[in-house]
């Protein structure tokens, strides 16, 4: 039985909470404002609260756990991290970019205690009260165990492995090269799609496909900020090759009579590209 910290009570951690409550992995402290903590949704899910606010009772909090999990925007962990890190015995993170975390980590004394990590598990809206104990179940969970010590990272693997999750261990530089793909720009092609749809008065003819590529369109802006701002290169690196795959797409329609070999190839590469 484990004791987790968790800080920061919204859709992450509190549907780790869940998950660890409903796996009987151990107990939960919850750390985050006063207003969160004071939920009836945090009592349910939490075997203690803290305040956010009360310095000293956050580093206790740290202190008594096994393991601490900060679970917030980049930037706001990126401030938390070596408080963490002074005083909890192993620390991990949720963070949506790794190397500027990593970075922070490895110049504290106590480095080798910190695993970076990010669930690839979401919501279209955030906030504890869409928190659920199956949102990680089946998903991967990226690590970045680059110079950590063995035990740190066995505590943490055994918290995801127990709320269903499957780990993938990768640097911090290729995780951050990796989301750029699969999580950051998706989110602005899907919000392109929502501003164009509206744009062009399109929505009252939206279909399945239109919906499932813009449920997750518009994301909170302090996530997303955190995001962009701290991988931007890999960003744009991958908006350029779809600005490019785009035009060329786009100018082989256009012709008269248009070219459809080029889009159809693109479709077959698609389907040919999942993974079985």
């Amino acid at each position: 039985m484990r004791k987790i910290a968790v800080l920061g009570f919204g859709l992450i951690g509190g549907s780790l909470a869940a998950a660890v409550r409903r796996g009987g992995l151990g107990a939960v402290i919850a750390i985050d404002r006063k207003d969160v903590i004071e939920t009836e949704i945090a009592a349910g899910l939490a075997s203690e609260r803290v305040d956010a606010a009360d310095a000293v009772a956050v580093e206790q909090a740290f202190r008594e756990a096994d393991l601490g999990v900060l679970a917030m925007p980049v930037g706001a962990i990126v401030a938390a991290l070596p408080r963490a890190l002074r005083n909890g015995k192993t620390i991990t993170d949720c963070g949506s970019t790794k190397r500027i975390i990593a970075q922070h980590g490895t110049a504290e004394p106590r480095s080798r205690r910190f695993v970076p990590g990010h669930p690839m598990a979401g919501a279209p809206v955030g906030g504890l009260v869409h928190a659920r104990a199956d949102l990680f179940a089946g998903k991967r969970w990226i690590l970045c165990p680059e110079g950590c010590d063995a035990d740190a990272l066995a505590v943490v693997e055994e918290v995801v492995a127990g709320v269903g999750a499957k780990v993938v261990r990768m640097t911090a530089a290729e995780h951050d090269r990796v989301v750029a793909v699969t999580s950051h720009v998706p989110q602005v092609i899907s919000s392109c799609l929502a501003v164009l749809g509206a744009r062009r008065s399109a929505l009252t003819g939206a279909g399945p496909a239109f919906v499932s590529v813009t449920e997750r369109a518009g994301g909170g802006e302090a996530m997303w900020r955190d995001i962009f701002a701290t991988n931007a290169d890999e960003v744009a690196a991958v908006l350029r090759d779809v600005a490019h795959q785009l035009e060329s797409t786009a100018a082989s329609l256009g012709g008269h009579p248009p070219d459809l070999e080029p889009v159809m190839r693109l479709l077959g590469q698609a389907r040919g590209s999942r993974e079985p």
